[in-house]
């Protein structure tokens, strides 16, 4: 009897935190409003981004209040909220001060085919994170690099030049990454971007060696993985990044120009992570 009295009291706290959610739904975009919360003069509340989109209320067409609708924010910040990708099949729910770092990182955040980005092709597909690695394995194997599975380590590249541009998608520690490179206005840029969530870019770190045979002399660069949503152009003006200066380039490339280097990726904290740089 006890336990059905607990189970029927989680049933009615739930409903009601149903009933408290739907009053919380914006009529425009339909998801779930947070502080702040404007009502207009009729009452209606509407969330604060929508509401810089449209002169008048949707519900009454009346006129905003510069008035904000204190009670219900008070509501907001003591229930949970579901996941913004809950149609996707997040089924987290957090109160406001942590839904949107889940969010930052959820893996049901919906991506397109990365061959699109990369200018490496073109695929209408659409997907959760975790779906991204077996759409690829299986609609662009041709495309893919498998780091440290079957393949030699690490990744190298050779024959690149001041009129190259070079892409690649890898396979590595059971994610998707992306390494760019290419020379701007004379200066030679690196990056690893990171397919997936965001906030989990972090994870990874790579390194690139740059080798000098006929003067014997090596540089080794060590440097965090960015995500594929930032602007390439950006995580470059950044420094975010691995670049040479024409001097640097010119130390390192052959007679005809041609520069070859090495790409390494680590967990950070691995124990490669910590490697010293042979």
């Amino acid at each position: 009897m006890a336990h059905l009295m607990v189970m029927g009291a989680l049933h009615a706290f739930n409903s009601v935190q149903q009933i408290l959610l739907s009053e919380l739904e914006c009529p425009v975009c339909m998801e779930y409003m947070k502080p702040p919360i404007t009502l207009c003069v009729n009452g209606h509340n509407i969330c604060n981004t929508c509401k810089q989109k449209i002169p008048h209320c949707p519900t009454c067409e009346q006129q905003f209040l510069n008035t904000r609708n204190v009670a219900l924010e008070k509501v907001a910040i003591e229930l949970n909220y579901p996941c913004v990708y809950r149609k996707y099949g997040c089924s987290e729910t957090y109160k406001l001060d942590f839904i949107g770092k889940h969010q930052d990182r959820c893996q049901y955040i919906p991506q397109p085919c990365p061959v699109n980005k990369l200018n490496l092709g073109t695929c209408t597909w659409t997907g959760i994170s975790s779906s991204i690695m077996s759409h690829l394995n299986h609609k662009h194997k041709n495309l893919l690099y498998y780091y440290g599975n079957n393949s030699d380590c690490p990744f190298a590249i050779s024959g690149f030049t001041p009129a190259t541009k070079h892409c690649q998608l890898i396979l590595a520690y059971n994610a998707v990454f992306c390494t760019r490179s290419e020379i701007k206005n004379g200066i030679f840029y690196s990056v690893l971007q990171y397919i997936g969530p965001a906030a989990d870019a972090v994870k990874y770190r790579y390194k690139l060696k740059f080798v000098n045979k006929e003067r014997a002399e090596s540089l080794a660069v060590c440097i965090r993985a960015r995500s594929l949503d930032e602007d390439l152009g950006e995580v470059h003006n950044s420094g975010n990044c691995v670049k040479l200066y024409p001097e640097q380039y010119n130390r390192f490339a052959n007679e005809g120009s041609e520069l070859a280097f090495r790409l390494d990726i680590f967990g950070v904290g691995s124990d490669d992570d910590d490697d010293d740089f042979a």
